[in-house]
C-alpha cells in the first residue's frame, strides 16, 4: 500500500511538470516561435527577438515596447523571475512623457476650473490607467505647488512678453465679493497685438492691500501696484468700471481717464423701473410661481410633459443683481404659459395661474424691456470693441422707445415707460459728450456721424479727431504739421 502510495505521487508530480511544460510561460500569447524554435516573432510589432529556451527577453519587450498588454490579469506569471519582470513599470519623475501629461492635467483644471482633488477621483484615475497604465498621476499638493506656480510664470513671461511690443492697453477693473465673503479686485487688461488681433488677460485677482479699507485711494493704489508690475502704467488709456463714486475717484487718482460700463448703466436704470411699486405685485407672482415650480418635483414633471417637446424648457428664477435675469424670467414664463397653466390649476396647493389680465402687463413689460437687453448683450462682447456702439445704441433707445408708446396700454407698463424716458438721458446724455466713444464711434463706418443724436456733438466729435490726428503727427514728424483751423468747417 505504502509504495502504490509512493509512486501515485509521483506519477502526479510528473503529470504537473509536464502540464506546465505543455503549456509554457504566458508570454507566448503574445509571440510566435520561427520554425527552427531559436526566435520569436512579436505579434504586434512584428519584432525578431533571440530565445534560449527563456522568455526573459520576450518579457522585457512586452514591458518597454507594449506594456499595455503587460498587465496582472491578462499575464499570470509562474516563475519568481516572472513576476519580478512583470511587475508595473511607471514613467520616472524625470521623464519628458510624465512631464508633458502632468502639464496637460494642469491645464485641465485651469481650463475647466476643476479642484486640485480630482486626480484622487476613482473614475479620473481609472480613466487615467485606462489611457497610459504606466502614467501616475501627481498629488493635489504637488499639482497646487510645484505644478500651478511653474504654469503661471510660464504665462506670465508669455503675457510681459506680448504687453511690452503694445503702446496702448484699456484695462477693465471691479471689486467683487466671494461665497466666503471675501473681497477681491480683479483687473483685466485689454490689447490689440501685433498681428492686429484684441486680446484680454486677468492681470490680477486679489485683495485690496489693505483689505478692511474700500476708499477711493487704497483702490487706486492697488491698481497702480498691479500696473507697475506689469510695467503698464504709462500705457493704460482708459479704465472701464461700475458707476461707483469710489471707482471714479479711484481713476481720478490714477490720472487715468475713467469710462463707465454701458451694461451696468443699463442695468442701473431698469433696476430702477423693477423696483417700482406699481410693478411690485406682479413680479412678485412670477417669483412666487417659479419657485413653487422649482420646489415640487411633482409640479415640475407634470410641466415638462405639458409641453410636449422633446426638450422641454425650465423656468429661471430672477436673481436681485442681475436685471437681465427677472427680463428672462419673464420672456420664458410667457414662452410656456399655457402648459404652466394648465400644471397649476391641476396641482394641489399651486399658486394661482396669470389672469389675462396680468399676461398683457407681462407681455408689454417683456416688449418694453426688450431694447435693453439687446443693447446689454451688443456691448457685453469680448472678442470685438464695442466702445463705438455706445452712441449709436443710446440713440437707438430713444427711437424705439418712443416707437413703443402706442403699443402700451396697461397702467403699470405706462408708468415704467415714463420712468425709463425720464432717466434715459440723465443716465446715458454724458456717453455723447465723451471723447473716446465719440472719436471711436465716428470713425466706426457703420456709423459715421449718423451715430450721434445730437449733431452738434458730432461736429465736435470731428475737431477731437482732426486734434488727435494732428498731435499723433507732432509725435512721428520732425517737421510740425499745419495745425488744423478752429474755423474750419467740419466735414
Amino acid at each position: 500500500m505504502e509504495k502504490h502510495l509512493k509512486r501515485t505521487s509521483k506519477e502526479n508530480c510528473e503529470a504537473e511538470s509536464s502540464k506546465r511544460k505543455r503549456e509554457g510561460s504566458i508570454v507566448w500569447q503574445h509571440f510566435e516561435k520561427t520554425n527552427d524554435g531559436t526566435k520569436a516573432i512579436c505579434t504586434y510589432c512584428g519584432k525578431i527577438l533571440k530565445t534560449a529556451g527563456n522568455t526573459t527577453n520576450l518579457t522585457d519587450h512586452l514591458k518597454r515596447i507594449h506594456p499595455n498588454r503587460l498587465t496582472a490579469d491578462k499575464l499570470p506569471v509562474s516563475t519568481k523571475l516572472d513576476a519580478f519582470l512583470l511587475r508595473d513599470v511607471q514613467y520616472p519623475a524625470d521623464s519628458k512623457r510624465k512631464e508633458e501629461l502632468d502639464k496637460h492635467v494642469m491645464r485641465m483644471i485651469a481650463l475647466d476650473v476643476q479642484p486640485f482633488s480630482i486626480v484622487n477621483d476613482t473614475g479620473f484615475r481609472a480613466l487615467m490607467h485606462k489611457m497610459d497604465p504606466r502614467y501616475k498621476l501627481p498629488s493635489k499638493t504637488y499639482l497646487r505647488d510645484v505644478s500651478l506656480p511653474k504654469v503661471y510664470e510660464s504665462l506670465k513671461g508669455q503675457l510681459q512678453s506680448a504687453l511690452e511690443c503694445v503702446e496702448y492697453v484699456a484695462i477693465t477693473t471691479d471689486g467683487w465679493t466671494s461665497k466666503a465673503n471675501e473681497s477681491y479686485l480683479t483687473i483685466t487688461c485689454h490689447f490689440i497685438n501685433t498681428e492686429f488681433l484684441l486680446n484680454s488677460a486677468v492681470l490680477s485677482t486679489s485683495t485690496l492691500l489693505m483689505c478692511t479699507n474700500h476708499t477711493a485711494a487704497n483702490i487706486a493704489y492697488s491698481i497702480r501696484v498691479v500696473l507697475t508690475e506689469w510695467g503698464l502704467m504709462g500705457k493704460v488709456v482708459s479704465i472701464v468700471t461700475d458707476n461707483d463714486s469710489t471707482m471714479k475717484k479711484a481713476c481720478e487718482l490714477l490720472g487715468v481717464k475713467h469710462f463707465p460700463c454701458f451694461a451696468h448703466t443699463v442695468n442701473l436704470l431698469v433696476q430702477d423701473v423693477l423696483k417700482l411699486e406699481i410693478l411690485g405685485p406682479i413680479l412678485t407672482k412670477c417669483k412666487s410661481i417659479v419657485s413653487f415650480m422649482k420646489r415640487s418635483t411633482t409640479a415640475i414633471a407634470k410641466f415638462k410633459q405639458a409641453q410636449n417637446i422633446e426638450s422641454p424648457f425650465g423656468l429661471i428664477q430672477e436673481v436681485s443683481t442681475r436685471w437681465s435675469s427677472a427680463f428672462q424670467m419673464i420672456k420664458r414664463l410667457l414662452e410656456t404659459m399655457q402648459a404652466l397653466s394648465s400644471v397649476l390649476l391641476c396641482t394641489p396647493k399651486a399658486p394661482v395661474p396669470f389672469s389675462a389680465e396680468e399676461i398683457d402687463i407681462l407681455k408689454e413689460l417683456t416688449e418694453l424691456l426688450s431694447p435693453f437687453q439687446d443693447a446689454t448683450m451688443a456691448t457685453s462682447g469680448s472678442k470685438n470693441a464695442t466702445i463705438s456702439l455706445v452712441i449709436p445704441l443710446t440713440c437707438e433707445l430713444h427711437q424705439k422707445l418712443q416707437n413703443l408708446r402706442p403699443n402700451l396700454k396697461t397702467a403699470e407698463v405706462v408708468c415704467a415707460f415714463e420712468i425709463l424716458s425720464s432717466r434715459l438721458n440723465d443716465r446715458f446724455a454724458h456717453y455723447e459728450t465723451r471723447t473716446v466713444p465719440r472719436i471711436r464711434t465716428l470713425i466706426d463706418p457703420r456709423f459715421k456721424k449718423d451715430g450721434f443724436k445730437s449733431s452738434s456733438n458730432a461736429d465736435r466729435a470731428v475737431k477731437a479727431l482732426e486734434q488727435e490726428i494732428y498731435t499723433a503727427l507732432s509725435s512721428t514728424s520732425r517737421e510740425q504739421p499745419t495745425p488744423p483751423e478752429p474755423s474750419q468747417k467740419p466735414k
